[in-house]
């Protein structure tokens, strides 16, 4: 493990990690010969790196995907915890997979091995300066893997019958679950509509959810209908989301 305290006012202090003593030494040396750069620490182990990382806030982070002791994906995160460094991950692998999580975990940017060495340097500072470093492709996959994951959760064939309630039907439901022991005559009180009102409501309720009473209703809505307010429904509360 290498710690420089002697770091310039101005220069971008860079932080390495490679479980690999001497492409740890030629990286080094490669940045060191840069005017702009200062190598603030050099480390081969996961929790060597996360101490150089708090006690030296290094402003970018430069490290090999595999390390010996661990995955260096899985160290990303715990780096962000520790200090504010923009993290470059370099890898051998062509595995876009690979590449892609080490973003989806928090790096800025992606190198492979096989690229130019001065890439290396444009990528510091690049990514120093707020940009990221991907191939254009690389974005495109990202971004749709994000999206997909935000997007909703197909609904099931329940949900999607539930989908079709009017905002007054759905009220009426909830009330069923909820005043279960209560005659109509004092739901429909509760709904301040007339008892009339509330049985035409339920004909249409029955046809919508293809159920034929009250009691099929009250189980139907009991094991579909989720709601964000656990008192409408006082039978699902332990489990209702």
């Amino acid at each position: 493990m290498l710690v420089n305290t002697d770091t310039k006012l101005g220069l971008i202090k860079i932080q390495i990690i490679d479980p690999h003593q001497i492409t740890l030494w030629g990286i080094s040396q490669l940045l060191a010969s840069n005017e702009l750069m200062n190598i603030c620490g050099a480390s081969s182990k996961s929790e060597e790196a996360l101490k150089v990382a708090e006690k030296m806030q290094p402003d970018v982070i430069v490290m090999e995907a595999d390390l010996q002791d661990g995955s260096g994906l899985d160290l990303i995160p715990a780096l962000l915890k520790v200090c504010r460094a923009r993290i470059i991950v370099y890898t051998g692998s062509n595995n876009v997979k690979v590449h892609d999580q080490a973003v989806i975990m928090g790096a800025r940017g992606i190198l492979n091995k096989s690229e130019p060495i001065e890439n290396l340097t444009k990528a510091i500072e690049k990514i120093h300066d707020g940009e990221v470093w991907l191939n254009r492709n690389a974005t495109s996959r990202i971004l749709l893997q994000i999206a997909e994951a935000s997007s909703p959760k197909t609904l099931s064939k329940e949900q999607k019958l539930l989908a079709t309630l009017t905002a007054k039907e759905e009220k009426i439901t909830h009330a069923i679950q909820l005043y279960s022991e209560k005659t109509l005559k004092q739901v429909a009180d509760s709904l301040h509509i007339s008892e009339h009102t509330l049985r035409n409501h339920l004909a249409s309720i029955y046809d919508k959810l293809n159920v034929r009473n009250r009691m099929e209703l009250y189980v139907f809505c009991g094991k579909h209908q989720k709601t964000t307010n656990p008192d409408m429904h006082p039978k699902r509360r332990a489990t209702d989301v």
